[in-house]
């Protein structure tokens, strides 16, 4: 299991982890606006949780954006966006049943990775640039988290923990 400052201690100093981490995660932003599209999608148009997903997905769908702004700048390709080796949705996915579920789970999904994106935000060695993308990524995925806990019940919060828990393991992370 590997704390976020070995994490950050490793895409620091080992050639290709910093631009390998960043593929991930153009990979999972594009992922997630797919995927909170779809759950926005599924909710009549009028209902203020439709506008709520609606907003993430965009927001994460700009996230991708900005990433693959920090890939091409280092003379990257984008990398080919796949559902294979999403590690921490394995355990998770095949769980939720019920809308409030499914939030719990985006919410879990997006605390564990404020802690990340906080500790590479405040790490004044890393570049300028992946930091200010971070910072930005960083204040909407505060808000992501609060509102995926909003639109669930600290009971089923809770309840998916466990899930979430296996999805840390499943990377190999303690948050």
């Amino acid at each position: 299991m590997k704390t976020t400052a070995e994490w950050l201690h490793e895409i620091k100093t080992v050639p290709g982890k910093m631009e390998a981490w960043l593929e991930r995660q153009y990979i999972g932003e594009m992922i997630a606006a797919r995927r909170i599209g779809l759950l926005a999608s599924s909710l009549p148009y009028i209902s203020p949780a439709h506008w709520v997903l609606a907003k993430i997905a965009h927001q994460e769908a700009d996230h991708a954006a900005w990433v693959s702004g920090l890939l091409l700048n280092r003379g990257m390709d984008l990398p080919v966006v796949t559902d294979d080796g999403v590690r921490y949705w394995e355990p998770i996915l095949g769980v939720p049943e019920t809308f409030e579920e499914i939030c719990a789970a985006g919410h879990h999904a997006e605390e564990m990775r404020l802690v990340r994106i906080r500790a590479l935000v405040e790490d004044q060695d890393l570049p300028l640039d992946i930091r200010d993308v971070f910072a930005r990524i960083l204040t909407d995925e505060e808000f992501h988290a609060s509102a995926f806990e909003t639109l669930s019940t600290p009971e089923v919060i809770e309840r998916m923990r466990p899930y979430h828990e296996a999805g840390l393991e499943a990377l190999g992370l303690t948050i």
